[in-house]
């Protein structure tokens, strides 16, 4: 006969258990950033390749047609001019200009096969999504075709405010602040010697003749790389070094006034929204958050009129949504990654093309 001997069952106690489960919250609580900040890594990387790329596809064009693509090309006939619209509104952006010197030509070649962005458009072509024109970091109306993270450096361009906002950073184009528009009076002292105040948001002047704004300004009153007046700027007017001088850089869509009120359909394909980033903001100026149902100029929303997404000249600033700064391209083609706290006066320096300061290379 055989003999059961009991033996009894052991468990986790309650005080067990709730240990385990404390030692495996702290476990995450540790593990969280860490894997946060990898995937913030990763997402970086990929803004900064995208950039690389863009880059690549301006010094490639430029070595193909003699000069850089145009912010905005307002003068001359498609591709390289505008098709059915006035050129300031119409031309076609940098952004497009490039894509034929990009893994991305395929979309250049069926746009122009239409014709123009407005049959680009009306055929379903335009606005597109462009993978590369998006930062990964930035999950903001990600794919609507019309917006970008990508913008041309204008440098330290003059921008005039809206009738009835302040503008806090006109001083660093060493101008004055004005609501007339063109040139603004020069600052006496200058804030920053080496350049002399320049054309309003690189505005293009108006033909008297046609009626559209298809002039472009003089290089003289371009301070960056691209202005939306459509100025042609060459290799040879980069006099302050090609590894010294910014290219593109990083913008938010979402607190860019030129983005968020663009009324023209194709988007980053053409229009004056892709060629104004500007470095007389700080870079990641904080802009206040906006419905994206308002209309323009709803100043309920702005509190403070500085931080305001309607006052222009202080959403033209680069910024991103890396900690700590932002991704930039120089007209090398190399990629650098600037702290927000960089030096303002050294920032304007590495916006403008040809201040003539001796500067150190940008970190």
């Amino acid at each position: 006969m055989r003999r059961y001997v009991y033996r009894p069952l052991h468990g986790f106690t309650l005080v067990e258990l709730l240990v385990v489960i404390a030692i495996i919250g702290i476990l995450v609580a540790l593990l969280l950033p860490a894997v946060q900040a990898a995937r913030e890594a990763a997402r970086r990387t990929q803004c900064t390749n995208n950039l690389k790329q863009l880059a690549l596809g301006c010094i490639n064009f430029e070595s193909a047609m003699g000069a850089f693509p145009r912010g905005n090309a307002i003068d001359g006939t498609f591709p390289n001019g505008p098709g059915e619209k006035d050129g300031y509104l119409g031309g076609p952006s940098w952004l497009f200009q490039v894509l034929l010197y990009t893994e991305q030509s395929n979309i250049y070649d069926i746009v122009v096969a239409t014709g123009s962005l407005e049959k680009a458009v009306s055929q379903g072509f335009l606005p597109a999504y462009l993978a590369m024109a998006r930062c990964p970091s930035d999950g903001w109306e990600r794919y609507d075709g019309r917006y970008h993270n990508y913008v041309g450096s204008s440098g330290p361009q003059c921008n005039t405010p809206p009738r009835g906002y302040d503008a806090p950073f006109q001083l660093h184009c060493n101008g004055e602040v004005s609501d007339s528009g063109g040139v603004p009076p020069a600052l006496n002292p200058p804030t920053h010697v080496g350049y002399g105040p320049s054309e309003s948001h690189g505005q293009p002047r108006r033909n008297p003749v046609t009626g559209n704004a298809d002039i472009p300004i003089p290089l003289s009153l371009v301070r960056g790389m691209f202005v939306r007046g459509g100025t042609t700027i060459r290799i040879h007017n980069v006099t302050d070094g090609t590894s010294k001088t910014l290219l593109l850089g990083e913008l938010l869509p979402e607190f860019s006034e030129f983005q968020r009120y663009n009324t023209q359909d194709f988007g980053w394909a053409g229009g004056n929204s892709v060629a104004q980033g500007q470095t007389i903001q700080p870079i990641n100026w904080r802009i206040d958050p906006v419905p994206v149902t308002s209309d323009w100029d709803e100043r309920q929303y702005c509190p403070d009129p500085n931080r305001c997404l309607w006052n222009w000249s202080v959403t033209w600033g680069f910024k991103s949504n890396h900690p700590g700064g932002a991704v930039f391209a120089l007209v090398d083609g190399s990629v650098r990654f600037l702290s927000e706290l960089i030096d303002h006066k050294t920032y304007q320096y590495f916006g403008c093309r040809h201040d003539g300061q001796q500067m150190d290379t940008i970190p």
